[in-house]
């Protein structure tokens, strides 16, 4: 699908390669070195520029040096560059690009950078004339004009006529320290500094060309606060394998790739879902366990929270997440667990998915076709390049790293929400939390429970709206709101989780809950009878057996009492509960009110 440009390049020596850059509709951008059929483009004009190249000893031009071609669905288009020797005016040196780079970035240097983050400076110098010469190249950084650090700057072979930015052998190159990345960072770069080249221009060696520091844009990023959540699907026992211990291989590729300097993250208490077990094909289960560790972040905690599972299988549906929500699971298969969750954290922090492997919900703004990154990035701790080919982690594809749209989009998500974060954060004070979901045209209200948290309230007034009622009909709250999408869900879901500030008082009077949105309506009474008494029995060891009248108490929140996490939803008035504690805290909901207990577990 898509049209073809037929490019023939002649003129060259045998063995010798072209330099011609082919960009055009939609970022596509590529470097050719002979002869090549493009295939798979966008119809439009497209521009072809033929660099100069040197061949056993001998200059080479390319005519012409630039020229159009129009691309069409149908009809292909071709397009021919001839190279022949070409004179020299004498040699000269000037410094034609320059970058600093943690992730990804731009030739121009347009992506901001982060503070106190490793960076990798990129210097690109081109000569006039072929060349056996390399010469040196000063760096001078500064912080608040103050110069903080000189370094000389050497490589091996000839200067290049033209920048080849896709060989990082071509470029002059500096790993830079973390210390060095400051807000008030410039720098001042200069090729041949002590003249010991002759030059036919000898006034064009500095970058920037006015001699004068060039400011970087440097940006202070938050801590990225995450509990990563090892998760027990109740129906298989199977329980997601993170720890201590490999904490930070999941945090890898987050680190590597996405905007962030510094990341806090710890093991939450295992969580018991009371679900099916995990299908490679289907979402239906996934969406539970996002649900319920959705409601209890909102319960507990303003941190991420990322739930990490075990399904019976090694290819399929691998990860789910909110879009611009704070909750994400995903499997605990590594080394590909550590990619899936900084695909998952890429779409809490705002983004969709990018137009590769077919997924749901793709970004109809993702400026570069096929889903590929567009421009060059590049991983400092491992000092590799990678190609503007390669595919944006958003997408289903492989060979993954970061866009620059992906990563201007999370920096402006993130610094957004750290002063909206800082704006919102309330007292402590008893809630009423209140969740459920939106699935296949279905509303799905679940059991609310009383508890004591920060508020959680919508950031925005939208289509649904979430009421409660007392005996008498009078209204106690009401709940405008957008509820999330679920970006790895093909069906659609959406989530919401509120913890709505109740004084007991107010609490006392609700009779009823209503949940109305365009599929309709749906509402939730309270249980009859009062709260039930639960049963509480070993299971062996590190499980837990609850016992109770689902009649009267439809939902039992299970807590760890050392930090107040929620381990799990029981259901049904029988389940079995991952936790090794001698004691577990209890609420008992009747769908609107709850009743508290403390118990102990026989025998620990």
């Amino acid at each position: 699908a898509g049209g073809s440009l037929a490019l023939t390049v002649s003129g060259l020596p045998a063995g010798a390669d072209a330099a011609v850059i082919v960009t055009g509709p939609g970022g596509f951008s590529r470097e050719l070195v002979a002869s090549t059929t493009l295939t798979g483009l966008l119809p439009g004009s497209y521009t072809i520029t033929a660099q100069p190249v040197a061949a056993n000893g001998t200059q080479y031009a390319g005519t012409p040096s630039t020229q159009q071609a129009s691309v069409g669905a149908a009809t292909p288009a071709a397009a021919t560059v001839t190279y022949a020797e070409s004179a020299s005016e004498g040699l000269n040196f000037r410094i034609d690009g320059v970058y600093l780079t943690q992730s990804v970035q731009t030739y121009t240097g347009a992506v901001p950078l982060i503070a106190n983050r490793d960076g990798f400076l990129r210097v690109f110098v081109t000569a006039s004339e072929v060349n056996a010469l390399s010469p040196e190249v000063r760096v001078r950084f500064y912080h608040g004009g103050v110069l903080a650090q000189e370094r000389i700057l050497t490589r091996f072979g000839p200067t290049p006529l033209a920048p080849q930015e896709g060989t990082l052998g071509s470029s002059w190159n500096l790993a830079v320290p973390k210390t060095l990345v400051t807000t008030n960072l410039s720098i001042l770069v200069e090729v041949d500094p002590a003249d010991t080249r002759a030059e036919t221009n000898e006034t064009d060696n500095a970058f920037p060309a006015s001699g004068t520091p060039l400011p970087l844009q440097v940006e202070d990023a938050a801590t990225f606060r995450v509990i990563l959540v090892p998760v027990v699907t109740s129906a298989d026992g199977r329980r997601g394998n993170v720890t201590a211990a490999n904490r930070d291989e999941f945090l890898a590729a987050t680190l590597r790739m996405h905007p962030i300097s510094t990341v806090n993250a710890t093991i939450g208490s295992q969580f018991t879902a009371n679900v099916q077990p995990l299908q490679a094909t289907s979402t239906g289960s996934w969406n539970e366990v996002l649900s319920q560790l959705e409601a209890s972040r909102v319960d507990g905690d303003a941190r991420y929270y990322y739930g990490v599972v075990n399904p019976n299988y090694s290819a399929g549906v691998a990860g789910i997440a909110y879009v611009g929500g704070s909750t994400a699971v995903g499997w605990d298969k590594l080394p590909s667990a550590a990619s899936v969750a900084a695909h998952e954290w890429g779409h809490n922090w705002g983004r969709d998915h990018a137009p590769c492997g077919s997924p749901a919900n793709p970004d109809d703004g993702y400026p570069y076709t096929g889903g590929v990154i567009g421009v060059f990035g590049f991983d400092v701790g491992a000092g590799t390049l990678k190609p503007n080919s390669s595919h944006d982690l958003m997408g289903y594809c492989d060979n993954e790293w970061i866009s620059d749209y992906t990563y201007r989009g999370i920096m402006q998500y993130r610094s957004a929400q750290a002063g909206v974060a800082g704006a919102m954060v309330g007292a402590i004070q008893p809630a009423l939390v209140v969740w459920g979901r939106i699935e296949n045209g279905r509303l799905v209200l679940e059991p609310a429970f009383q508890t004591t948290t920060r508020p959680s309230l919508p950031k925005s007034s939208g289509p649904y709206t979430l009421e409660a009622h007392s005996g008498d009909g009078s209204r106690v709250f009401s709940v405008s709101f957008s509820p999330l999408e679920v970006a790895d869900d093909p069906s659609g879901s959406k989530h919401f989780a509120f913890a709505v500030p109740l004084t007991p008082e107010r609490g006392e009077r609700i009779e009823l809950l209503r949940l109305s949105g365009p599929e309709g309506s749906v509402t939730v009474g309270r249980g009859a009878g009062g709260a039930a008494n639960v049963e509480v029995s070993s299971a062996g060891p590190g499980r837990v057996g609850l016992r109770w009248d689902a009649s009267r108490t439809p939902m039992v929140v299970v807590r760890d009492p050392r930090n107040g996490q929620i381990i799990s939803f029981a259901r049904g008035g029988r389940a079995e509960v991952a936790a090794d504690q001698p004691d577990l805290s209890l609420t008992l909901s009747d769908r609107i009110q709850s009743r508290e207990m403390l118990v102990r577990v026989p025998g620990r």
